[in-house]
């Protein structure tokens, strides 16, 4: 068909302005993916994006400013790598070192406030293994070494979710100490893992999920998570049981049921391992023990192993899942963007309101501000070279204010702060947003309202201009012990000798106690070990062992003693492989997964201990272990009191076995796989997150096609930005147990996140 000349001109000029139109989009695209890979002010190897994106590239282009004389303190799991990003140019020479850990995560962030601020001082300190006071410890020897700025990515699990524990007391009381000093720390990863609402009871005695029965989680072949359940009673002051199971077609596979007479926690939890051949598919429920107790707000989380646990977020609640150092008033919390989307709140960022029940009611506004995930580092030390995660946006927001307190180092803490806060990007509703604080940092408009900026009560020269100071840590960390002597925290023993435990450990460490030689004695002299859980953007929940006794080769090791000794919270509290005449005399083994596991070793005596609440099994004495003496213990309260299937002549004389919620004795019947629950998706397969940005990968590694959340009538202004990965929409959640309403303005709505 011929065309009229004006229609084929018509033509001519629409292709050749279509062309001209994606020719300019392409060279915009190209110039973009050039700078992104070109090397920023402190970048080697790898750089930040985040540093154009808050444009602290162009405060540092217009002023000459580097964060010189601003020292900058990181504290996470290790700077591992570090030799290494200093060889590549991605960190300097002069890195201040006061504790090193195992990690590589700390080595990353210092990376990304390195592109920022080139010139701010670097001074690292390890997280201290978990323990609160070691954590408050680092803190206060990088304030003594000269830091100004403190940025951590701590996730502490074990802290109050309803009050001020003593972490947050404690950094309250630095702060006010210190007007110099700013601490940075992400507001978290757990909008995902989270459930929160007030206990209602199903009729049952427990509680109803939305009308369900628990939260389904899918647990493949080796798989694990930890479950943590907290109310809102007094912490350390609890009157109100609680209790937390995990059940699989109505049977249960895991428990917590420790006791709250007024004088303990408020808490419950325990490690599943699923060490059964078949995918377990089972529910997380909570029971409130006495009928007649008061129904308290309770909050969950779940620390999952991501590529073999699935849970089922249909039934979780992604508000107020803030807790721990990024509660504290002035602690800069940290919400996660990534440079794909910067309107979007990623999904596991954490989400306020925060409720704070003691010693008040209050509603505090956290997360504060925004900072940058998914951005390049290195790689250093083994860690993923996209660095996702709110432990990624932190960093961020370090290098920026390391950079503007470099052009006006006399002014206060808090001004700085609020400077930081009240000249953002809004990327939420208007003012404060539970998603994304504040928003996102701009540096040149800060840098413009501190100019304008006259403190009343300048900061003294001496803290303006701090100097920086090696010092010696106050912890101590995991040591090689060669002789006897006294234990203060996580050792390895080399050597035959008698050591005692010289004071309670607390600790996250995979093994805390590690015994490789013959004839060695602990004397636990009544003190404590316990497990934590700590969380990271790199690891998973661990299979932790308060006591490892293995040989460091084939052979056996002989006359081992365990005596007198307190062991809680851990998955194994004492677990030996190859031992010949091993004693365990005295001790109190409760709450872990398993109190003690035995594998091919003979000779043994284990008498007068208690091994009671323990999620799984008390005693497993298992694989060929042979003529092993079990005498005057009480093994009660435990999911299975004692395994002993594939083990040879195990002697039980005047032992108490009673009240293990399964059974007594294990058989091989209950290692069987039971039925699938029904209700609950079937033949799910727990997906891959290679790049630990909490979104499920395929098999090469790349992410899923994303599925857009429902609409919602009234959505939450960033909700169309969000892409999901699951086949749920969240549910519509009024948190409304809090005594007082939300300060305006407050969304409203549902399926925002």
């Amino acid at each position: 068909m011929d065309l009229p000349i004006d229609s084929y001109d018509e033509m001519k000029r629409g292709a050749k302005n279509f062309l001209s139109e994606l020719f300019f989009k392409f060279i915009i695209i190209f110039l973009f993916i050039l700078f992104c890979i070109s090397p920023g002010a402190g970048a080697g190897q790898a750089y930040t994006i985040g540093d154009v994106i808050m444009k602290t590239d162009q405060l540092r282009n217009l002023t000459g400013a580097d964060g010189s004389g601003i020292g900058v303190g990181v504290i996470s799991n290790g700077a591992r790598g570090l030799m290494q990003a200093q060889q590549s140019g991605d960190l300097p020479e002069d890195i201040l070192i006061l504790m090193n850990g195992k990690g590589s995560e700390g080595t990353a962030m210092m990376e990304i406030i390195h592109d920022i601020a080139p010139g701010a001082p670097l001074i690292y300190h390890d997280f201290g293994g978990g323990a609160q006071n070691d954590f408050i410890y680092a803190i206060e020897s990088l304030i003594d070494a000269g830091a100004r700025i403190i940025v951590d990515d701590v996730g502490f699990l074990q802290v109050p979710y309803f009050e001020d524990g003593y972490i947050a007391q404690n950094i309250n009381r630095i702060l006010e100490e210190h007007p110099e000093v700013i601490i940075v720390s992400t507001a978290g990863n757990n909008a995902e893992i989270h459930y929160q609402d007030k206990f209602s009871d199903d009729g049952t005695g427990y509680h109803s999920f939305n009308g369900m029965k628990g939260i389904p989680i899918a647990i493949q072949p080796g798989g694990m998570f930890s479950a943590f359940l907290q109310w809102d009673d007094m912490y350390g002051s609890s009157v109100n049981d609680y209790n937390l199971y995990l059940e699989e077609n109505g049977e249960l596979i895991a428990l917590s049921e420790r006791v709250q007479d007024g004088t303990t926690i408020p808490e419950e939890k325990f490690t599943y391992i699923n060490d059964g051949m078949h995918l377990v598919q089972g529910e997380l429920r909570v029971k409130k023990e006495n009928p007649s107790a008061e129904d308290k707000n309770i909050e969950i989380f779940i620390n999952a192993q991501k590529d073999k646990v699935y849970i089922n977020r249909e039934h979780l609640v992604i508000e107020d899942s803030i807790i721990g150092q990024a509660i504290v008033p002035k602690v800069v919390s940290v919400a996660a963007i990534s440079p794909e989307k910067v309107n979007a709140i990623e999904r596991y960022s954490s989400r306020g309101f925060v409720t704070v029940t003691y010693p008040e009611n209050t509603v505090r506004q956290k997360p504060d501000i925004t900072g940058i995930s998914k951005v390049a580092v290195s790689g250093a030390g083994g860690f993923p070279k996209i660095f996702p995660g709110t432990s990624a946006a932190a960093p961020h927001i370090a290098g920026l204010l390391a950079l503007e307190w470099s052009l006006f180092p006399t002014i206060p803490a808090d001004d700085m702060r609020d400077a930081l806060l009240s000249t953002t990007l809004e990327l939420g509703e208007t003012g404060w947003d539970p998603a994304f604080g504040y928003g996102l940092p701009d540096a040149m408009k800060m840098y413009e309202k501190l100019k304008g900026l006259s403190p009343n009560n300048p900061l003294d020269p001496s803290l303006a201009q701090k100097p920086i100071r090696q010092i010696q840590s106050v912890i101590e960390p995991p040591v090689m012990v060669s002789g006897s002597g006294e234990i203060t925290g996580p050792v390895i023993i080399t050597a035959p000798g008698i050591y005692t435990l010289g004071k309670d450990i607390s600790h996250s460490a995979g093994s805390i106690i590690t015994i490789m030689s013959s004839d060695v004695t602990i004397l636990g002299a009544g003190k404590k070990i316990e497990g934590l859980s700590v969380q990271f953007i790199d690891n998973a929940p661990i299979d932790q062992n308060a006591i490892l006794i293995q040989p460091p080769d084939s052979g056996k090791l002989k006359n081992i003693v365990i005596k007198d000794m307190v062991i809680e919270g851990a998955t194994n509290a004492i677990i030996g492989k190859q031992l010949d005449q091993l004693t365990i005399d005295g001790c109190t083994l409760s709450h872990n997964a398993i109190g003690i596991s035995l594998y091919g070793s003979d000779n043994g005596v284990i008498e007068n201990c208690l091994l009671s609440g323990n999620s799984y099994k008390g005693l497993a004495i298992k694989d060929g272990s042979s003529n092993n003496l079990v005498k005057g213990n009480t093994i009660e309260k435990n999911l299975y009191g004692i395994d002993t299937i594939g083990s040879v002549n195990t002697i039980m004389e005047d032992n108490i076995i009673r009240d293990n919620r399964r059974e007594d004795i294990y058989t091989l019947k209950n290692a069987e796989p039971t039925a699938v629950p029904t209700g609950l998706p079937t033949g799910v397969v727990p997906c891959p997150d290679l790049n630990y940005d909490g979104i499920c990968d395929d098999p090469n590694g790349t992410p899923e096609p994303t599925k857009a959340p429902a609409s919602s009538s009234v959505p939450f202004s960033y909700s169309e930005e969000i892409s999901m990965t699951t086949i749920y929409t969240y549910p519509t959640y009024y948190p409304t147990y809090h005594p007082t309403s939300y300060p305006t303005p407050y969304p409203t709505g549902c399926c925002g996140y």
